[in-house]
């Protein structure tokens, strides 16, 4: 197995295997935008309760909590490692994932991140630094058109992305969602009426979010040579 702290398997692929992958990308590219079937669909089948609580037994504590609680609303989830669970298409959520590994976050209170949560969202490319100024936990991921947030719990995430939204559509600033979350999720753990954690206050987008860019290669040389080898393949018959 290739070992090295820089040089990626990248350095290695032969140019034969890199004008294949990128004919045949090609190809997928021109169906999806013909289709629109694309993105993650992940699994429909599911995972036996009893083995997904086998696997998060030895899980560190807030970890098992968080994962629990999932389970205990959503049901057994429809996939597993012993790192992770993961869910696809529970409740308002596009993918769940319940995280063995921690990781520590001191805002709004300290806290360790073990449950991201993901939901179809187009975020302009002029707004992703306002994003980036309410709070680390968000993820934007234009291109898929989707947005996460992790936290060790469920009500905190929705009260992100509710506040994530507002400072997109300009109804507040980074530091005015700032200073709501952190009254908001006082609320919520004391359990009072919390309904920004409770419950998305804007109609989820309804099918995918994806924002595939613009093309900018325009070589004749790389296109004479994947055209070729779309022949070869015989991708070209498609």
């Amino acid at each position: 197995m290739y070992n090295d702290s820089q040089t990626t398997a990248a350095s290695k692929a032969p140019a034969e295997d890199r004008l294949k992958l990128a004919a045949t990308a090609m190809v997928s590219n021109e169906k999806l935008h013909a289709t629109g079937d694309g993105g993650d669909k992940g699994s429909t089948g599911s995972i036996n309760l009893e083995e997904a609580k086998k696997i998060i037994e030895e899980w560190p504590a807030t970890s098992k909590m968080a994962a629990e609680n999932t389970m205990k609303f959503y049901g057994p989830p429809n996939e597993a490692t012993p790192s992770r669970l993961i869910w696809y298409n529970n409740g308002p959520w596009k993918r769940t994932i319940a995280y063995r590994d921690e990781v520590p976050h001191d805002f709004p209170e300290p806290h360790t991140d073990v449950l991201e949560q993901f939901i179809d969202y187009h975020v302009p490319a002029n707004k992703v630094g306002l994003v980036a100024q309410l709070e680390g936990s968000l993820v934007i991921d234009r291109t898929k058109g989707e947005v996460s947030v992790h936290c060790d719990n469920e009500g905190a995430n929705t009260l992100s992305l509710n506040m994530m939204h507002e400072v997109v559509t300009g109804k507040r600033t980074p530091e005015e969602a700032r200073a709501f979350i952190a009254k908001e999720i006082v609320e919520y753990v004391l359990g009072r009426p919390a309904p920004y954690a409770e419950k998305f206050q804007f109609e989820l987008p309804k099918g995918e979010q994806w924002d595939p860019d613009v093309t900018l290669v325009q070589d004749e040389e790389l296109e004479q040579a994947v055209s070729k080898m779309k022949q070869t393949l015989g991708l070209d018959k498609n």
